[in-house]
């Protein structure tokens, strides 16, 4: 096989520049075609069968800055948007991810059904912002040739105060209803057990800060409004911190979790605040996904490069889909009203602590995250 026609999904097959070209002049030949074009207030941009761009209305150009037309002919869309899989293989739609992204499956599927309607989520491998679309994609013939007309609609926002608010709610409503379960019970409790409601009237308290305190920091941080701090920090006890944490809660459920004896100290500079939601996020995620009897184990060592490695494993391993859109706002393996977990703990690291997030889930090692930061910030 040739590799540079390699793809995991979606064809990695395009045309020459120069038919880009006849392409484009065909297109701007069509005036009420161009003229609609540019009169629509979506994003709106015209493809070949090969997915390359040769046609996109004004309101694209204005978005990616006001660029000329020639820079984003023969590409696709992914790749104008800086989409974080747009290559890492042969173009957008080529990658494992792109199988799971609704923009791509839009334009291969109106090949077929002249008309598909998906949403998808993009961010920018580079600013690391995210863009939820809503994406149309339709068939069309323009003077006895084939074009898909996709049409993108910015849901960014919708989606962002829809997910967040249902999650913050839903979390909020399940703290309150176990508070009031527990108050409840006390009322009823012999002096033995009383200490032991109190203990988890505590904890539930706790969670409740917890989560008012990881909307506020996750709402400033999309919005870009997050200051951040520098502390100076052990690695050892910043990792006891978190253990302290999270052992009640985990001691509650019948599960462990313990410091990895490989585990090294190192002073390093960072926000305190940023680390602790993201490292946090992956020791509940890790909890969660493990039955009770489980044990998972969390570590930190420092690389050769000026970089320190924070890890959480257990044992449980994620499907293929999982993988694929792991960190997508909204996305989850655990159901409805869940999803913004490893979102939050990728933009954290990846925007605010100069760091980088990554995971492996196989049946051999069971599944680990990894941060990635600087030692000295």
């Amino acid at each position: 096989m040739n590799d540079s026609l390699f793809t995991c999904f979606a064809s990695a097959e395009r045309a020459s520049q120069n038919e880009i070209l006849r392409q484009h002049k065909l297109i701007v030949a069509n005036e009420e075609l161009v003229v609609f074009m540019n009169g629509v207030a979506a994003l709106v941009a015209l493809l070949n069968t090969d997915r390359q761009i040769v046609f996109v209305n004004k309101t694209i150009l204005k978005v990616l800055g006001s660029i000329d037309m020639k820079q984003v002919l023969g590409q696709r869309v992914g790749e104008v948007f800086g989409c974080r899989h747009a290559f890492s293989v042969n173009g957008c739609g080529t990658s494992q991810h792109c199988s799971a992204c609704g923009a791509v499956r839009t334009m291969t599927t109106c090949t077929w059904e002249y008309t598909a309607v998906e949403e998808c989520s993009l961010t920018n491998d580079m600013t690391k912002t995210t863009l939820d679309l809503r994406v149309h994609s339709t068939f069309i013939d323009v003077y006895g040739e084939t074009f898909i007309l996709c049409s993108l609609f910015d849901i960014s926002a919708e989606k962002r105060r829809g997910v967040m608010e249902r999650i913050f709610f839903h979390d909020i409503m399940n703290t309150v209803n176990g508070i009031n379960g527990v108050t409840t019970a006390l009322n009823d409790a012999n002096a033995e057990d009383q200490q032991m409601y109190f203990t988890y009237l505590k904890l539930l308290l706790n969670s409740m800060t917890e989560q008012i305190t990881s909307h506020q920091v996750l709402t400033m941080a999309e919005r870009d409004e997050y200051r951040q701090e520098q502390h100076r920090l052990s690695s050892i006890d910043f990792l006891m911190e978190e253990v302290e944490k999270h052992k009640q809660q985990a001691s509650m459920e019948g599960k462990g979790i313990r410091i990895d004896t490989d585990s090294e100290e190192q002073m390093f500079v960072s926000d305190k605040t940023l680390l602790s939601r993201v490292l946090g996020n992956m020791i509940k995620n890790a909890l969660e996904a493990e039955p009770a009897g489980a044990m998972i184990d969390i570590g930190v060592r420092k690389s050769l490069d000026g970089y320190l490695f924070f890890w959480v494993h257990n044992n449980f391993v994620m499907s293929e889909k999982s993988k694929l859109q792991i960190f997508n706002r909204s996305f989850s393996t655990k159901g409805d009203n869940r999803g913004l977990g490893t979102y939050s703990m990728k933009l954290l690291t990846e925007k605010y602590l100069k760091g980088y997030i990554s995971f492996t889930s196989d049946h051999n090692e069971g599944t680990i995250f990894t941060v990635k930061i600087p030692i000295n910030q």
